[in-house]
């Protein structure tokens, strides 16, 4: 009988341990802004579905911390090398999804439990030249123009929160950057920006709520002198 109680407990824990590892990997991506992000929205990497959306919380930190889980047969594919932006679902609209990017095919795969920073479009685009894969110019003005065309498709809160995200990024990142990026970021992103926020400063307007861009608009001043 005692044997019997051994086996049963025995196949009890295999079972369990076999479907902790069915489950994948689980990791928490931090981010400023969800996008409207929620439970169960895709995690995509070229094109495939890799997982899911777990859980999005608030750290205490009061930052977004997201929890994806990543399919077993993907795990391998998420490395220190991996970068993840939110963005439209194209496929459901007011929907959002995780895209998941590899800089470099040589990183260290990541394990469950650890947390990394999340990424912008126009943040990962930048990483992206500056490690050299494409030219400054060519690369980050496809990066300027989908950021427009998807600007202009968000409501007027998201909208805000767009705005207010990218200037928060490069708030942090020029203190740090170079010459180079500093005068890309002076001719072609700022004049973005203030397009922008002029744009959004209307559509407030209309609603009787232009005061709301005071803030951003503040933001925008600390970029013109940094």
């Amino acid at each position: 009988m005692r044997n019997k109680c051994f086996c049963l407990l025995s196949l009890a824990l295999l079972c369990g341990l076999v479907a902790g590892c069915a489950t994948g990997l689980h990791i928490t991506v931090l981010y400023d802004r969800t996008e409207g992000l929620k439970q169960n929205d895709l995690v995509l990497w070229n094109e495939q579905k890799i997982g899911k959306v777990q859980a999005v919380k608030q750290n205490a930190q009061g930052r977004a911390s997201v929890q994806l889980q990543i399919r077993k047969d993907f795990s391998d594919k998420v490395t220190d090398e991996s970068r993840f932006f939110i963005q439209a679902n194209p496929h459901r609209q007011g929907e959002s999804l995780v895209k998941m990017v590899n800089l470099s095919e040589k990183g260290k795969p990541l394990h469950t439990g650890t947390a990394v920073e999340g990424s912008t479009y126009l943040s990962l685009q930048l990483e992206k030249t500056e490690r050299g894969f494409e030219a400054w110019g060519e690369q980050l003005e496809r990066a300027l123009e989908r950021w427009d065309e998807e600007l202009s498709q968000l409501s007027v809160r998201e909208w805000y929160e767009e705005l207010e995200s990218e200037m928060d990024y490069w708030l942090n990142r020029l203190g740090q950057a170079g010459i180079e990026t500093r005068e890309y970021f002076k001719k072609e992103i700022l004049p973005r920006l203030e397009e922008a926020l002029q744009e959004l400063r209307k559509r407030l307007r209309q609603l009787g709520k232009d005061k709301e861009v005071e803030t951003l608009e503040v933001k925008l001043d600390k970029l013109k002198r940094i």
